[in-house]
């Protein structure tokens, strides 16, 4: 069987994630992408994060930028070192929400990223450069 893309450039709405929840999100990175994007938070404007890696774009090169914004203004970015990713392949992130939010890279290695965004929870997620195969999204109490 063919593992065709469900999406690329998509939006999903009512998401109603809150703390404990885990997302998981399984794609192929655009062979063109100069970087590509995952947005979650309230909506477009009340991103809770923006995560952004860059495989060549501004003077940025092979680095993991996120960042969060409120009311359409944005925060103070957070670079990450590690990048484990490749245009064209495919790839799996996972974003665990608790009093932070943990980002577990494709190849294990972790980081935090600080809520920094009055939320009730994420309602919205969208993804760029991104052809989306699977969303997974679990409860955990530990």
């Amino acid at each position: 069987m063919d593992k065709q893309p469900l999406a690329q450039n998509a939006v999903i709405y009512k998401l109603n994630m809150t703390k404990g929840y885990t997302l998981e999100v399984r794609g192929v990175i655009d062979q063109g992408a100069n970087r590509f994007a995952i947005d979650m938070g309230k909506d477009a404007d009340n991103l809770v994060i923006h995560f952004n890696p860059r495989f060549d774009f501004s003077d940025d090169k092979n680095i993991i930028v996120c960042n969060s914004t409120q009311n359409n203004v944005w925060g103070s970015e957070q670079r990450e070192p590690a990048f484990p990713f490749q245009k064209g392949t495919e790839t799996m992130i996972a974003f665990k929400f608790e009093n932070d939010i943990r980002v577990k890279l494709p190849d294990g290695r972790q980081f935090a990223f600080p809520i920094r965004v009055p939320t009730d929870g994420i309602q919205y997620l969208a993804l760029y450069n991104f052809h989306l195969r699977s969303i997974s999204i679990n409860f955990s109490f530990l």
